[in-house]
């Protein structure tokens, strides 16, 4: 897996081959090609880890918070905290997702997560009930929270060095600002 990422990270998904994977991994590519039919498995099985991670980082901050609010502001600590641990991975693994089309040629990244929907309108709708959060439309304020962090990624990427515990000092706050975030409800 170590091998996949830097390889994609290195030539970019179109470019990376089983050949060139199992060259960094140190390994034959019959090796590789035991355990998966192919690059684009061996690429998904990637895509798959990556992503499980960020969710069970996330799933378990938003657990630990009180209220809507704070759940949310976990949430997005939790991603930004899982992308400043795993760049490398996170990168590679939204590389994959862009470049890798499904059967119907349905690109991966438009693949939307139910569970990840469900959890961040859910907060959100949370919050408007409790009076924290001003009356909004539930995908519009979820697109734009997935869309706000997977935006820091970007800014790593461009910037290794982007410290993403302050982008997330700035980016919670204006998040719960959209959301017109009055703390006593």
């Amino acid at each position: 897996m170590d091998a996949a990422i830097a390889t994609v990270n290195d030539v970019g998904y179109h470019r990376a081959s089983l050949a060139q994977i199992a060259a960094r991994a140190g390994i034959a590519k019959s090796i590789i090609s035991y355990h998966f039919e192919g690059k684009e498995q061996l690429l998904l099985y990637v895509i798959d880890e990556v992503f499980t991670g960020v969710e069970k980082v996330t799933r378990a901050a938003v657990a630990a918070a009180d209220d809507p609010a704070a759940r949310l502001a976990a949430f997005a600590r939790g991603y930004l905290t899982f992308v400043r641990d795993h760049r490398e991975e996170m990168i590679a693994a939204v590389e994959i997702a862009v470049s890798h089309r499904d059967v119907d040629g349905m690109p991966l990244y438009l693949a939307e997560s139910d569970e990840e929907n469900a959890l961040l309108e859910g907060m959100v709708a949370d919050g408007i009930a409790a009076g924290q959060f001003r009356q909004v439309d539930l995908t519009v304020a979820r697109t734009t929270v997935i869309h706000a962090l997977d935006g820091a990624l970007t800014r790593s990427q461009i910037d290794a060095r982007v410290d993403l515990d302050a982008y997330g000092d700035q980016l919670i706050p204006m998040l719960l600002a959209a959301l017109g975030y009055r703390p006593d409800g």
